[in-house]
């Protein structure tokens, strides 16, 4: 039921180690894919000869560009400014690379060891060109144009104009100003990029993509006239997902590559990328630069937000590349009233690996810069972080909100929400004032330097345009659940249970939520956005009421009453004393119902977070002691889910505060290309968290429900940033991403006490 704890369903299989991931799957006469990658980040192809690799015991094919039909580009699954299909890339490199670890060649061979040795035979000659590392390098005037017939590297400048933000920075009382830098990131899941093609039988068949997951319906779209095959004859299924957060389910190359040379030979094949592969070349994201100013009265109220973003988008536009940076500039004025706001956001390519969505895209960007801008003009205005805070914050009388940017066509308009109630829970939570004691008293000791750092921010969640679920009873009494979004990991399957075993009356474990499958469900967008619960929570709610209309009907049939006289409740049909089961009318004949839910607008979701470090001033150590995370999810379905989401999206964003960055020399050689270098978290950096929910309801859909998947992850930047200038008595935010003892220490001695 609707607000219970359920357990997940499916955990125990899992933890059991009865996963099937993609690794896992075996297909008689599987053959397996290994890609030969560029070594330059930029450079003429001039020859490439598959001669010795092809002459290998065990190769059964090499593809290359010849192999490949030019119509194999890697589209943009959303709108994108005009000009921007210039940027695209091909599935595999025609003439010119343009970033290390691009394709250029797919080896196929008996098994995966003979696939890598047969990449190292294969002989390629490059002619180097100039390297535009950076997008200071990639818009300096004498820089080589990435693509030819454009322009600029830059392929799009976005403004966003809300008021007249010059005006109101000319007559603050106070101006805070600074350039940041958020570093390049990755999704780095437990489970690598993979993918088995199954070639259709030469009889006449379909093509059966195994291992894709999040969109799989868009992606049939885009790949079936690639393939030039009918969408109908082309099928996509999700396996397990060992983690996807926002980068598997992409279409990247290989998706395309792949299932070419299972059709060319008649055999299945899979591929799964190597963790340095991973890092090479799934989908970067997060690298962009701020220069903003925030101006304010006297009293601490934002008069006005002015910024210029340089997002650093990689070699190529490929599939949503340009919404996180978008996003970012439409959110910067979060949760507070901005009376004028003014954005101009760059989207540069540069000769590195291209990047895409990944956990809520650009809001951890925005988050780091305005709440350090928050908190640097209290120190100047002798007010406290948590007053100045309060100050602006939204109040749930100015419901609905607009802020008057957009992204992609669509108005920010916050449909409810108590942004300030959530806060002052944080902060009880937190315990703020005993905190600020605590701080005090340590601080007059030596020894490490206690700190305190706030932020709060909004969500998108429940993306469109819509979603759909099935539903089938079944004989046996359990139910056959099957939707277009994709269950990658954070409980779905329960959610799903939960909400329908509310909408009929029975237990959630009588449900049997699939994987998504092309085959199973005709249409359908994924999970991404943190959609997945109210898209197809509600597209579910509504097939269980299409369903208990269509049992109504037939049980009148058989019970020999009116339609109106027959009621149900708990998995029964009644009527004249008599009754009839959905179990029954199911052994009868098919008893099923599909809905679709049609998103009429996003939904979004406050948020706020609150830290507690400490710092060793001498080595610029910072210890994390506790974290309080809040979020309104609208209705919670399911409370432990809901903690165990918040938890996660913490530890998620403790890694992108304290430890991620991929990391690029001169040249475009990528340095931080294993685990060893690109450091991720560990249970140590992890300290109590606390988590609380708030539950408004949404006004844009039927169940009240708000996503939640995001909201942990993207406050911990500016937080915990906020906490260490605590610490440090330092008066200016810290500017770049992450804070490495070493930039901490450069940060500076604290002030005297």
């Amino acid at each position: 039921m609707i607000g219970a704890a359920h357990i997940k369903i499916g955990g125990d299989r899992l933890a059991a180690g009865a996963g099937e991931f993609v690794a896992d799957v075996r297909v008689p006469g599987m053959l397996h894919a290994a890609v030969l990658r560029s070594r330059h980040a930029h450079a003429r192809l001039v020859s490439l000869d598959a001669k010795r690799a092809l002459e290998l015991p065990g190769v059964h094919a090499v593809l290359t560009a010849a192999d490949v039909p030019h119509h194999a580009i890697i589209p943009n699954r959303i709108p994108v400014p005009a000009g921007a299909e210039r940027y695209l890339q091909p599935a595999i490199a025609r003439g010119v690379v343009r970033y290390v670890g691009e394709p250029i060649a797919l080896v196929v061979a008996d098994d995966p060891y003979v696939a890598a040795d047969a990449v190292e035979l294969v002989d390629v000659v490059y002619e180097p060109l100039p390297v535009c590392a950076s997008t200071t390098a990639a818009l300096d005037r004498g820089a080589p144009r990435l693509f030819p017939g454009t322009e600029s590297n830059n392929v799009a400048v976005i403004s966003m104009t809300v008021g007249d933000a010059e005006a109101a920075l000319g007559r603050a009382d106070l101006v805070v100003r600074e350039r940041f830098a958020y570093p390049r990131q990755t999704a780095a899941a437990l489970e690598t990029r993979g993918l088995v093609a199954v070639p259709p039988d030469p009889r006449g068949g379909e093509l059966h993509l195994i291992g894709s997951t999040k969109c799989i319906h868009i992606n049939r779209t885009i790949l079936a006239p690639i393939f030039g095959v009918p969408p109908g004859a082309l099928r996509l299924t999700e396996v397990d997902v060992g983690g996807g957060f926002g980068a598997r389910g992409e279409l990247y190359p290989e998706d395309i590559l792949v299932p070419l040379a299972a059709m060319k030979l008649g055999r299945p094949v899979r591929f799964v990328e190597d963790r340095r592969e991973s890092l090479l070349s799934t989908n970067h994201a997060r690298q962009v630069e701020y220069d903003a100013e925030m101006g304010f009265d006297a009293d601490g109220r934002i008069l006005g937000l002015r910024a210029v973003i340089r997002a650093d988008i990689g070699a190529y536009v490929r599939t949503a590349g340009l919404v996180p940076a978008e996003f970012g500039a439409s959110l910067l004025p979060g949760p507070y009233r901005v009376p004028n706001y003014a954005c101009d956001l760059w989207s540069v390519v540069t000769n590195k690996t291209p990047v895409g969505t990944l956990r809520s895209p650009g809001r951890p960007e925005c988050n780091f810069v305005r709440e350090q801008l928050m908190d640097v003009a209290a120190r100047k205005l002798g007010l406290d972080p948590a007053e100045i805070r309060r100050r602006n914050l939204v109040t749930p009388g100015e419901m609905p909100y607009d802020c008057g940017t957009k992204s992609f066509g669509a108005s920010t308009v916050y449909d409810s929400g108590d942004f300030p109630a959530l806060f002052d829970e944080l902060l009880a939570r937190l315990d703020y004032g005993g905190e600020r004691a605590a701080q005090a008293a340590q601080n007059r000791q030596r020894g490490p330097r206690r700190g305190l750092g706030l932020a709060v921010y909004v969500e998108k969640t429940g993306l469109g345009p819509f979603e759909t679920a099935h539903l089938e009873a079944r004989a046996d009494g359990r139910f056959t659940v099957d939707t277009g979004a994709s269950s990658m990991g954070p409980g779905l399957e329960t959610v799903l249970a939960q909400i329908l075993g509310d909408a009929l009356g029975l237990a959630a474990d009588r449900f049997d939520v699939r994987h998504a499958d092309t085959a199973a469900v005709e249409s359908g967008v994924g999970t991404y956005g943190s959609r997945g619960t109210v898209t197809a929570g509600n597209a579910a709610h509504m097939a269980a009421a299409k369903l208990i209309a269509e049992a109504r009907t037939r049980a009148a049939e058989r019970l020999g009453a009116p339609e109106a006289d027959v009621t149900y409740a708990n998995g029964a049909l009644t009527a004249k004393g008599r009754q009839v089961s959905l179990a029954e009318l199911a052994a009868e004949r098919r008893l099923a119902a599909g809905a679709s839910f049609n998103v009429p607008k996003i939904t979004y979701a406050g948020c706020a977070v609150g830290v507690v470090v400490d710092v060793d001033a001498e080595t610029g150590v910072v210890t994390l002691r506790k974290i309080v995370v809040g979020a309104d999810v609208g209705r919670a379905v399911n409370p432990a889910l809901v903690e165990g989401q918040l938890i996660g999206g913490v530890a998620f964003g403790i890694g992108n505060t304290l430890h991620e960055s991929l990391e690029y020399d001169a040249d475009g050689q990528l340095l931080s290309g294993t685990l060893m270098e690109y450091a991720l978290p560990g249970a140590a950096d992890v300290p109590l968290v606390i988590g609380y929910y708030q539950e408004v309801p949404a006004t844009t859909n039927p169940l009240g429900l708000r996503g939640l998947g995001e909201c942990g992850n993207p406050g911990l930047g500016g937080a915990i940033a906020n906490a260490v200038c605590d610490a440090l008595g330092r008066t200016a935010p810290i500017p770049a991403l992450p804070l490495t003892p070493a930039r901490v220490f450069e940060s500076g001695a604290p002030s005297a006490v």
